[in-house]
């Protein structure tokens, strides 16, 4: 029985002087490692920062990613520990980095009023822009017939988007140009010669998913001032 107790305090005093052995080896190593001043990372891009701290046995890591609209995509915003504390060798530099000012996708504001217009620009973090103004045969006076950018296109929040509002249907003596997109190509020559519009040039593309002499393309755009004795030019589908 003696011999058990005493086989036993042996093992608990060795395995007491393992631990202490131990714990004096981690804190001869971890005092090995040299201190380092934390460089300023901030305003940096990831590449350069991690060159920076792979010279000095560092390491870099990458936490959160925020929108700002004033910092470039990929550039660091923020850094702990911040720059001038001291670390040891081994160690990590945690950073924030920027994503770029927050993405709006823009909405479609054709067939809105201009007061409509501003509460869905609100609405998406975006403000309305330039206002200009032609007549249309196609969109009634007072709402938007097109925008810059176009409807669905990336911006930046609190982009601008500029509009067209429309003037109504034009006085007597301005001829515009109808949309004949989808049409067949003897519409537009027949209001061509009632109107005196020259028609420059009738172009062939190839389109077997179009009825054949469907306009797939006009010059000018439909809703543009377009003068008597001036020249227009379509481009319409055939099979061949």
């Amino acid at each position: 029985m003696r011999k058990f107790f005493r086989w036993v305090l042996w093992l608990i005093i060795g395995g007491i002087a393992f631990v202490v052995g131990m714990n004096r080896l981690i804190d001869a190593l971890i005092h090995s490692k040299k201190d380092r001043i934390v460089p300023n990372l901030i305003g940096s891009n990831i590449a350069d920062s991690l060159d920076v701290l792979s010279s000095m046995n560092l390491y870099l890591k990458k936490g959160a990613e925020e929108f700002n609209s004033d910092v470039p995509a990929g550039i660091i915003i923020s850094q702990s520990p911040p720059a001038g504390s001291i670390i040891k060798e081994g160690k990590a530099v945690n950073v924030v980095v920027s994503v770029g000012g927050e993405v709006i996708f823009v909405p479609d504001l054709t067939n809105q009023t201009v007061r409509s217009a501003q509460l869905i620009l609100r609405k998406n973090g975006l403000d309305l822009g330039e206002q200009d103004e032609k007549y249309s045969t196609v969109i009634e006076k007072g709402k938007i017939i097109s925008q810059n950018p176009n409807p669905r296109t990336p911006i930046q929040k609190n982009g601008l988007v500029n509009i067209v509002v429309s003037l109504g249907t034009p006085p007597e003596g301005v001829l515009l140009m109808p949309d004949f997109i989808g049409k067949n190509i003897t519409e537009a020559e027949n209001w061509a010669l009632q109107n005196g519009v020259q028609i420059k040039n009738v172009n062939r593309t190839k389109d077997t998913a179009i009825t054949e002499n469907t306009v797939v393309k006009q010059i000018p755009e439909s809703d543009e001032v377009i003068e008597k004795n001036k020249t227009a030019e379509f481009w319409i589908a055939t099979k061949e």
